[in-house]
């Protein structure tokens, strides 16, 4: 009679082993890497003309508009940071009313940077320093203000905000108690938000410093990217950009637990002289009020990813549209802009290529709905006024648009 080999300890040993590599799989960070080339390849979509409000049209002359927004209706908000307002039109381009005007009480705001329509129908705006969200309801009555920051004290300031659900994602910055008396320490963040303007989750953050001794201002390091960066289902999942020079785009669950990394095989593009020279010239300007002068130091190629022109958007479809460098510089003089989409599983699936009159650099491009675009004319000129005075994102010409915006009807050709 042949001994018999136990089966039991295999069989225990087998069954751990399994329980582990399941284990570590459902812990991993899931990675969708994609080559250059989309799987269904290049769609081009002509742009057909809507309605437009703006420009010389003195009914609605608009002083700075670096933010658009849509709601579920297809109502269009137009923040004028200038004037302190927000302008609403229909879909058909009728305009309805004007939310908000300058000031510190209810319904008031002074210098918003940017703008967010929440679920219930109320509309933020966000104002830089200090960190404030005045918010009026649907009718433009106001509807509450907060003032943002964490229970540790410190000043915070924002740059940046998106409704995310029933909660808000903001970006901004954190400064806390000086080390010494010339070293002023900071950390960029992205974050959500509760109604109280409290921090729930922190998605992104840099940690860095100004040294008033020897400052040395670093686009790298004090402009990241998800300060503008970033995009949110109503179900709470964030998309942002941690790295400006990787094609790389992160997506958090609402409790900021990492649930994927998106990637695609991308060529980094040069800047031209007249490029770099506007990227200095926007941080000297922001920089013009300081007793000193700093050193800046700027990157001399582009970002992979658009993060100027907003661009990470949520297609109605859940696909995910993204703007690179080279995608709002087309070689193609028809067409104004390339999107990347990708499908709801990471997947580079198609390139939109969107034929348009207009120079893709200096204009703001946003999805309203699920086959409208709004073109920003003056978006860049918008943008770079936040910063300081004398910066200038307009054409190699010198000319600066005037603030208009055109709702175009997409095409599929």
């Amino acid at each position: 009679m042949t001994d018999r080999v136990p089966v039991f300890p295999f069989t225990i040993m087998t069954l751990i082993l399994i329980a582990t590599l399941l284990s570590a799989a459902a812990g991993a960070v899931e990675h969708v890497s994609n080559g250059a080339v989309p799987r269904d390849g290049v769609q081009r979509v002509s742009l057909s003309e809507v309605w437009r409000v703006g420009g010389e049209d003195e009914d609605y002359l608009f002083g700075l508009v670096p933010r658009v927004e849509t709601d579920s209706a297809g109502n269009v908000y137009i923040l004028d940071s200038q004037m302190c307002q927000v302008s609403v039109f229909d879909p058909s381009g009728e305009f309805l009313r004007t939310l908000f005007r300058e000031g510190e009480g209810p319904g008031e705001i002074r210098s918003p940077r940017d703008m967010m329509v929440m679920g219930d129908g109320r509309v933020g705006l966000i104002q830089e320093f200090p960190g404030t969200i005045s918010f009026v309801d649907a009718q433009g009555d106001p509807a509450g203000r907060m003032n943002i920051g964490s229970t540790e004290g410190g000043i915070t300031s924002l740059t940046a905000c998106q409704a995310a659900g029933e909660a808000m994602l903001i970006s901004g910055t954190h400064s806390g108690a000086r080390t010494r008396p010339d070293v002023s320490p900071r950390q960029n963040f992205l974050e959500r938000c509760d109604g109280e303007g409290l921090t729930m989750t922190q998605y992104a953050y840099n940690d860095t410093e100004y040294n008033f001794s020897d400052f040395q201002f670093s686009e790298r390091e004090h402009m990241p990217p998800f300060w503008w960066c970033f995009a949110a289902t109503a179900e709470g999942a964030v998309y942002t950009v941690l790295d400006r020079d990787r094609y790389a785009i992160d997506v958090f669950a609402a409790d900021g637990s990492p649930l994927r990394t998106i990637e695609r095989e991308y060529e980094p593009l040069r800047r031209t002289d007249s490029e770099y020279a506007r990227m200095v010239g926007m941080i000297e300007s922001a920089m013009a009020g300081l007793p000193f002068q700093p050193t800046i130091v700027v990157e001399h190629d582009e970002a992979a990813i658009s993060y100027l022109h907003r661009a990470l958007q949520l297609h109605p479809d859940g696909s995910l549209w993204v703007l690179s460098g080279r995608g709002v510089r087309p070689d193609d003089d028809g067409v104004m802009a390339v999107f990347d989409v990708f499908d709801q599983d990471g997947v580079f699936a198609r390139q939109v290529a969107l034929e348009a009159p207009h120079d893709g650099r200096y204009v703001g491009i946003f999805l309203s709905g699920p086959e409208r675009i709004l073109v920003v004319k003056g978006y860049m000129e918008s943008l770079a006024a936040q910063f300081g005075n004398g910066a200038t994102f307009s054409g190699d010409d010198g000319e600066a648009d005037l603030p208009e915006v055109i709702c175009y009807q997409m095409q599929v050709r």
